[in-house]
C-alpha cells in the first residue's frame, strides 16, 4: 500500500522518503507519531495530507527502520572530489569532505547572495574548490 504514497527523489530533500511530493518526509511524521500525535492532530497540522499518508509512512517505517528514513543523496563520485556521503556524518546529507560543513549550508549562504569570500569567510577549513564543487554538486543533483 505504501510504495504509491512514498516518493524518494534526490531533487528533493537529497532522496529523503517523503509523503507523495508534498516534501513532508516519513521521518518527520514517523517523530510526530512517537511524540504521541493522533491521526487527525498530524492532518491538522498537514492538511495536504490523508490519514492514508499516515498509514504509508507508519507501514513504511515498520518495514524499514530508522535505518529507511535517512536521505539517498547521488554518489559524489570522481566528478565531485570534495564531496561525501556518510551515514555517519550530518545523517547522510553530502558534506564537504573531512569536515560536517553540509552541501546544503555551503549552497544556501551562495543563494542568499554571498560572494565566495564571504562563503570561505565563514568557513575557513573551505579552499574554493570545495565551494565551486559544493555548488556543481547541487547544480548537477538539482536537489
Amino acid at each position: 500500500m505504501f510504495e504509491d504514497r512514498i516518493t524518494i527523489d534526490p531533487r528533493v530533500r537529497w532522496g529523503t522518503p517523503c509523503l507523495s511530493s508534498t516534501g513532508i518526509s516519513v521521518a518527520q511524521i514517523v517523530a510526530l507519531v512517537r511524540a504521541g500525535c493522533t491521526t487527525d492532530s498530524i492532518l491538522d497540522a498537514c492538511p495536504e495530507l490523508r490519514p492514508e499518508d499516515i498509514a504509508a509512512a507508519v507501514e513504511w517505517h515498520e518495514r524499514h527502520g530508522d535505518a529507511g528514513l535517512g536521505p539517498r543523496p547521488p554518489s559524489p563520485g570522481d566528478r565531485h572530489p570534495s564531496i561525501t556521503v556518510n551515514p555517519a556524518v550530518q545523517g547522510g546529507y553530502p558534506t564537504i569532505g573531512g569536515s560536517r560543513i553540509t552541501v546544503d549550508a555551503v549552497c544556501g549562504l551562495w543563494e542568499d547572495g554571498f560572494s565566495m569570500e564571504q562563503i570561505l569567510a565563514e568557513y575557513p577549513s573551505l579552499t574554493v574548490a570545495d565551494v565551486r564543487d559544493a555548488l556543481d554538486y547541487d547544480f548537477e543533483v538539482g536537489a
